[in-house]
């Protein structure tokens, strides 16, 4: 089965389901792949995540560790 795509209410790029961080999806009860705490959004920032920080949206300034789940991302040097 494909992965389903949508288009972020924030800033119209494709994005999957659990959103962008500019406008994620609510991921009630799932665990952080970090810490393993219940997480309401991909928002949430553990120490461990922290870390492994790897992206900046050059939109907003939103970190993450991934480049899906931002906007615009650019590599952290």
């Amino acid at each position: 089965m494909a992965e389903q795509t949508r288009t972020c209410a924030t800033c119209g790029k494709p994005a999957g389901p659990e959103g962008h961080l500019c406008s994620p999806g609510h991921l009630e009860g799932e665990p952080c792949e970090w810490c393993g705490a219940v997480i309401p959004d991909q928002r949430h920032l553990c120490a461990n995540k922290v870390k492994r920080l790897a992206y900046i949206c050059n939109s907003c300034g939103r970190t993450a560790v991934r480049p899906e789940h931002l906007c615009r991302p650019e590599k952290i040097e």
